[in-house]
């Protein structure tokens, strides 16, 4: 059995929890009922690859000879969620990397940002006033 998909999906978690940090630093948001909401979200998508692994390799000893890599699969998804989630802090923590990473990533969903007088920085809708 590799522990690699885990040992992956523990990577990006990890990544994402950081830079969600530094960004609710950054922006004076840090929040405690919202950080524990979010690590009670990180360890569903821990548990969600272990029972990927679960599924992988009880369901052949129960006589169903389905072979295919659930641990694998799990960890592909949370891979881009995680991603996507660390580019979205990484541009509210540097608003000069919005434009770059939306090149490379071609996501319209990034987040834009504005920068106040107090020197924070700030999400704001990316959607018109019309």
């Amino acid at each position: 059995m590799s522990v690699t998909p885990l040992l992956v999906s523990l990577a990006f978690i990890v990544f994402d929890v950081l830079t969600g940090w530094l960004k609710a630093y950054i922006t004076a948001t840090i929040n405690s009922s919202i950080m524990r909401t979010g690590l009670l979200r990180k360890i569903g998508e821990i548990m969600a690859v272990l029972f990927g692994y679960m599924c992988q390799y009880s369901l052949p000893l129960l006589g169903l000879n389905i072979s295919a890599p659930f641990a694998g699969a799990i960890t592909t998804y949370i891979v881009l969620m995680e991603t996507a989630s660390v580019i979205e802090n990484i541009c509210v923590m540097n608003p000069n990397l919005r434009d770059a990473l939306s090149k490379v990533f071609a996501d319209e969903k990034l987040p834009a940002v504005k920068k106040e007088e107090t020197g924070k920085h700030e999400q704001v809708d990316n959607q018109s006033d019309t």
